[in-house]
């Protein structure tokens, strides 16, 4: 399954139930034409770091940008937006705890790496709508090894 199925499958957890899109950003900003909000949007993974093992197993680190936005109005100041950085930032500290239980089958599928910081910045007036929220980047290593037998 693809990993952006992972991370749409989380955000249906979240509490506010925020809509789900994923693209490139000339893609989002047309799909965010027609979203409902609050709404995760995902950037295509930003690099995939492998990692093989002495015993023929392989996992995987992926670095993903997630954007956790409200629709906000055109004209408001940095000032009337803070509340919706806020609660952006409520979503995104869930999604980081719900991401860490996250099950796959029988087992967790992501461990997040502890070692490197999850960065997260506000966004302000983004996309042709007009959204405020907060970007998150952060590094995820899938919990499922894959063994290769010769």
């Amino acid at each position: 399954m693809p990993l952006r199925n992972h991370i749409f499958n989380i955000t249906k957890t979240l509490s506010c139930s925020p809509g789900f899109v994923y693209g490139t950003a000339n893609e989002l900003n047309q799909l965010a034409d027609d979203k409902s909000f609050p709404c995760v949007f995902m950037y295509p993974l930003q690099s995939i770091d492998m990692h093989p093992a002495v015993n023929g197993s392989v996992s995987n680190t992926f670095t993903v940008y997630l954007e956790f936005l409200h629709k906000t109005d055109f004209g408001q100041y940095t000032t009337d937006n803070e509340t919706y950085v806020a609660q952006a930032l409520q979503l995104a500290n869930e999604f980081l705890v719900k991401a860490s239980k996250y099950v796959d089958g029988q087992t967790r599928y992501f461990k997040i790496i502890t070692t490197n910081k999850a960065k997260c910045l506000p966004v302000y007036n983004k996309y042709d709508v007009n959204t405020t929220g907060v970007g998150l980047t952060l590094t995820l290593q899938s919990q499922s090894f894959t063994n290769f037998n010769s």
